[in-house]
């Protein structure tokens, strides 16, 4: 028994070695370049192909992170936003929309976002219109939604569905995202060339409501910013417009709140102003909306309100681990690849499997624990590719040793 203890600690002591060996060896460092070479020219090709859109959606789209939400729980710590009020509009035309907001504003909530675009290719009829214009006009904590659209030269920006301006404040409700893609940022604050800003629907929301908790979203006046989901819509307390007509609630659930008027959904199969968020079931291979676009907005607020941003790591910061990770594992598949290639198809799926459980388990733990964002996506990546690209090294290295007499570990047999 005291004699394996010590064989077991002797390859315990040695297991270090089989990383460093070759870590610092001229090969290791550019067969470690070549991977990323690899990513970039497989990257930049073209694929158009029909078969391929399904799997390269779901890969685009996939993001570790998203289990701690669907696998993990993330949003069951937070409990109702009391602060936050939905009201669904359903498909309430312009003198309802009047109607409802003019009965919320007599409960005197602190702001009203109504998410809604107004065309004026849609107007109903004069009468209806000015009904709202009105409303609009003697509810100055109203706020409406617009839409940012940028010229085909992309230096001018400009809205749309905001018909109604006279006297209104506005917040954009674009989401920059393609329509099957998951939510999972937003911009805060657009701006345009000539440096003009464009608040967020949320954000408009939250300057009205919290003037500290807007100064430090101000402060966070980024491209985008990481949204921390943490309720389902079953965690706002959600008004239908007939229990707001007939005051089938408490007044105390409005007075100096938020509410935010949107369509929600009544039916498992209606998927109208609905998107895919982390939240969904599926972490991958999504197939049904889960979540309205008001109930999204809600969660900003909520994020911003509570102060609970995702700290999320630079690019830099990302790609450094993915080279750091890329280094260590090449320097241990060549060392298996050289002294052990019997066993080194073995080891490396092993060693492959492994690692993207450990990473994909520490990305998770910093995201769920720490509210910290590691992108693991192209780690990941260079820890699968690593393996394949050591052939396509070895046959340069090889070709480069036969001619130049380039000095490479390649050059011995190991087969």
């Amino acid at each position: 028994m005291k004699q394996l203890h010590k064989r077991i600690g002797q390859h315990v002591r040695r297991f270090p070695r089989h990383f460093t060996k070759y870590l610092y060896e001229r090969d290791t460092i550019f067969a470690t370049i070549w991977v990323f070479i690899f990513i970039v020219v497989l990257g930049s090709i073209p694929l158009n192909l029909s078969v391929l859109n399904p799997l390269k959606l779901a890969l685009k789209d996939f993001d570790v992170s998203d289990m701690t939400y669907s696998e993990l729980g993330k949003d069951m710590n937070h409990a109702l936003d009391k602060n936050i009020v939905i009201v669904n509009i359903r498909h309430e035309d312009r003198e309802g929309l009047a109607l409802m907001i003019d009965k919320l504003a007599s409960y005197k909530p602190k702001v009203i976002g109504l998410d809604a675009l107004f065309y004026k290719e849609d107007e109903e009829n004069p009468v209806k219109d000015s009904l709202l214009a009105a409303t609009i006009k003697r509810t100055p904590n109203l706020v409406l939604a617009q839409k940012l659209q940028f010229s085909n030269k992309g230096d001018t920006i400009y809205t749309t569905g905001d018909h109604f301006k006279s006297g209104a404040t506005f917040g954009h409700v674009n989401f920059f995202t393609d329509s099957l893609a998951t939510i999972r940022f937003f911009d805060p604050f657009e701006r345009n060339y000539a440096d003009s800003m464009f608040p967020a629907f949320s954000s408009r929301i939250v300057e009205q409501y919290n003037d500290t908790a807007y100064r430090k979203l101000l402060r966070r006046n980024k491209d985008k910013v990481y949204i921390n989901y943490s309720r389902h819509q079953q965690r706002y307390l959600i008004i239908t417009p007939e229990e707001l007509m007939l005051d089938k609630f408490e007044a105390g659930q409005l007075t100096g709140k938020i509410i935010l008027m949107g369509y929600i959904s009544e039916q498992p199969t209606d998927i109208e102003d609905r998107f895919f968020t982390p939240m969904n079931e599926r972490f991958i291979g999504k197939s049904v909306p889960d979540m309205n676009g008001i109930v999204i907005h809600a969660n900003i607020i909520s994020m911003a309100l509570e102060d609970n941003y995702i700290n999320k790591l630079p690019s830099w910061a990302n790609w450094l681990v993915a080279i750091l990770l890329c280094w260590l594992h090449m320097s241990f598949f060549i060392r298996y690849y050289l002294e052990n290639h019997i066993w080194f198809h073995l080891v490396a799926k092993l060693a492959q499997v492994f690692s993207i459980i450990l990473f994909s388990y520490l990305a998770i733990a910093l995201f769920d624990w720490f509210n910290l964002k590691l992108d693991m996506k192209y780690s990941l990546i260079v820890i699968v590719m690593a393996v394949d690209v050591i052939y396509f090294y070895e046959a340069f290295a090889v070709w480069m040793h036969k001619k130049y007499h380039y000095h490479t570990v390649f050059h011995q047999k190991h087969h």
